[in-house]
């Protein structure tokens, strides 16, 4: 038992059981709000650079940028990460918006369970497919 659901039950506010199950559900809460919070940071700083940089200022020929064909940089393990980074945790942020958009709506549905395993699910689909490709495109080197 956690120290919070044991001190809940010492207080005689919840039997031990239920402040358990409470101190999960806390915990899962914090963590899809903790993903929410770190994909709006990257979607609303990183992204933005990356597009300037990728998007603007590389075709532009104002900075060198990485090509598609420049498989160095490419297989980095630390490009690896930030390009998992840069795609897969906005996701969260976008699954986690989209959910509470339908919950302020009124939509009863967008609050159960399998309505969070679609939202969540779907994030978690896209990370695995991230990697896949990120894995298969160039070999990781140093």
């Amino acid at each position: 038992m956690s120290d919070r659901a044991e001190l809940l039950s010492i207080h005689g506010q919840v039997p031990p059981k239920a402040a358990e199950a409470h101190s999960r559900l806390a915990l899962a809460h914090l963590f899809w709000w903790f993903m929410f919070a770190q994909g709006g940071v990257i979607a609303a700083i990183l992204l933005p650079v990356h597009i300037l940089f990728q998007g603007i200022l590389g075709p532009l020929g104002l900075v060198r940028v990485a090509s598609l064909h420049d498989s160095n940089i490419i297989g980095n393990p630390i490009v690896k990460l930030y390009l998992l980074v840069l795609i897969a945790v906005p996701f969260f942020h976008f699954a986690h918006r989209l959910r509470y958009l339908l919950v302020d709506f009124g939509v009863p549905a967008a609050r159960s369970l399998p309505a969070q395993v679609v939202f969540y699910g779907g994030a978690v689909l896209v990370i695995i497919l991230t990697i896949y490709v990120l894995l298969t495109t160039a070999p990781i080197s140093f």
